[in-house]
């Protein structure tokens, strides 16, 4: 994924990203409505075999996961360290498959594509552009991309689980991109990377929350 360092006018969207939530907490309801938001999703699953083809229950169960942590409803919320219970919160947003195309044509919205990689790379971003064996992104402000791929590496690490990028990237690679054996609770998906939570925490990056250690 990009870096700051690379383009530096990342930094500069950031920043701005930054000051409008801090405006938008400090004003309450001036910024903020409260209503559920509903976020289409596309998934682009790119297997090098068919075991990697992963289902479409497989990824059904991965956007019951997402709408059952952001909504509060996922039933293990409780285990949340007591200094933090009082801060957890339905979160009013709601993640569907899309049901069309950039084209306004119906879709499943989901993307197959056979791709002859085995491991793809989180610093080119090669599973975003068919040019480099991935799969082109859809209209980052129409839909959140997913990309579910063989394996990733960055640099000489290997078996990482998944990366996003946060807001204010390139609007061509933006979204999740995560290894079939860690998408979902069922099928392909590995213990104990088998909760759906690897895509949980990456849609946490895509929407603008670091790591609490900083």
């Amino acid at each position: 994924a990009a870096t700051v360092k690379q383009n530096p006018q990342i930094q500069l969207n950031l920043d701005q990203i930054n000051e409008f939530t801090e405006k938008a907490i400090k004003n309450g309801s001036v910024y903020l409505n409260k209503a559920v938001v509903n976020i289409p999703v596309v998934v682009h699953v790119l297997y090098n075999n068919s075991t990697q083809n992963i289902s479409d229950a497989q990824i059904m169960s991965q956007l019951t996961v997402l709408n059952n942590d952001f909504r509060k409803m996922n039933s293990d919320w409780t285990n949340t360290p007591s200094v933090y219970q009082n801060l957890v919160a339905d979160c009013e947003i709601n993640f569907c498959l899309a049901s069309k195309d950039p084209s306004g044509n119906a879709h499943s919205g989901i993307n197959r594509k056979s791709v002859t990689k085995t491991v793809f790379d989180a610093e080119t971003d090669d599973a975003k552009y068919a040019s480099t064996g991935g799969y082109n992104a859809w209209p980052a402000a129409s839909y959140l991309n997913i990309w579910v791929v063989p394996s990733i590496k960055s640099g000489l690490q290997t078996g990482i689980l998944g990366y996003a990028q946060f807001p204010g990237g390139s609007a061509a690679t933006d979204g999740l991109v995560i290894g079939y054996q860690y998408f979902g609770t069922m099928g392909t998906a590995t213990a104990p990377f088998n909760k759906g939570r690897t895509a949980t925490h990456e849609i946490g990056h895509w929407l603008n929350l670091y790591h609490i250690w900083g």
